[in-house]
């Protein structure tokens, strides 16, 4: 049975933009901070657009104290309305919703991160780096799409960064970072989130290691109704990402 959340009115406490096309943006909800775990993600209401029926899908960039963050990317009329935001301007947000991110403990893990897939792992990592050796790798097209560098440094995880320019880190694919790092671990346990291109990449190099995958679709509902946003299972019939993901094991789905 699908299970539909509350919506509730929150606060914008601060916007910025990360990059040309990523914005950030701080909310406070001290009630839904409280219950709110990585991998999950809110539905927005533009507001004031008439036009604009369907909530626009952002995940959960981190949670401190009280604030939660959401980054998103400018894609289309929803967001850039989003993107305009300012402080103090109330957004009708509903969720948390999706499943949890599994947490594991006593494991080398390796968090492989996609241009704005970084935002999900952000929160991810706070949570997993206080009982596991993390490693962070972050690729993205160019130097100015990295994000979030500063924040995944702070928490003291190893961080290694790619650009496919060669103008930020090494010259290339988080994949082949991933390579040089997944072969010298016993068991490692993987999470990633980026396009899809990278996450078939990054099956085909673990090999059986567990990868648990972050990912991103259309949404119509977010409530499991519409099947909107679902995808296909290697053993038969589709999965709902607004319910039994958006964060899935990733041997289980055909990307």
């Amino acid at each position: 049975m699908a299970v539909v959340a509350d919506s509730l009115i929150v606060r914008v406490a601060k916007t910025g933009w990360l990059s040309r096309e990523i914005v950030s943006v701080w909310l406070e909800a001290p009630e839904l901070a409280k219950r709110t775990k990585p991998g999950q993600f809110f539905g927005v209401k533009v507001r004031e657009r008439e036009d604009l029926l369907l909530r626009r899908p952002i995940s959960v960039a981190d949670v401190q104290g009280d604030l939660l963050r959401l980054v998103f990317r400018v894609v289309g009329k929803g967001t850039r309305a989003l993107s305009r935001s300012r402080c103090n301007e109330e957004w009708d947000v509903l969720g948390p919703l999706g499943r949890p991110a599994p947490l594991v403990k006593n494991k080398d893990v390796i968090v492989c991160a996609g241009g704005v897939g970084a935002a999900p792992l952000l929160f991810l990592t706070r949570k997993l780096i206080a009982k596991n050796r993390v490693w962070i790798l972050i690729g993205a097209r160019t130097k100015q799409e990295l994000i979030l560098i500063p924040e995944f440094r702070q928490l003291g995880a190893r961080v290694l960064v790619t650009t496919e320019d060669g103008c930020a880190g090494k010259k290339g694919l988080v994949t082949e970072l991933l390579t040089g790092v997944v072969k010298d671990l016993a068991k490692p346990v993987i999470y990633a989130c980026g396009p899809k291109m990278m996450l078939k990449g990054i099956i085909e190099i673990a090999g059986r290691v567990q990868v648990w995958g972050f990912i991103e679709e259309r949404l119509g509902c977010g409530a499991g109704i519409c099947y909107c946003c679902g995808i296909e299972k290697r053993e038969g019939g589709y999965l709902r990402l607004c319910q039994e993901g958006p964060v899935v094991d990733l041997s289980r789905v055909v990307l």
